[in-house]
Formats: C-alpha cells, sequence, structure tokens
C-alpha cells in the first residue's frame, strides 16, 4: 500500500514539475509586450 502512494505522489510531482517547466519556458518565449502593440487596448468612449 505504501508502494502505491509513493508512486502516486511521484507521479504528481512530476507532472507538476513538467506543467511548471512548460508554462515558465512558453512564458519566456512569448513576448508579452507585444500584443499591446499589435491590438492595442480600445480605449472606452463617453457616448
Amino acid at each position: 500500500m505504501a508502494l502505491m502512494w509513493t508512486i502516486t505522489a511521484g507521479f504528481m510531482i512530476s507532472l507538476g514539475l513538467a506543467g511548471f517547466m512548460l508554462v515558465y519556458f512558453l512564458k519566456g518565449a512569448m513576448n508579452t509586450k507585444d500584443s499591446t502593440s499589435v491590438d492595442p487596448v480600445q480605449e472606452d468612449s463617453a457616448e
């Protein structure tokens, strides 16, 4: 029973680490400031 919990915990930690690395490196590769120059946010105009 302890082996099952150890394997489950290790698998969850591995999934979490892989997800963290995926998000971390994708955020580093994307230029987030580029989105405002391509598609600027329109200001609300008082009508």
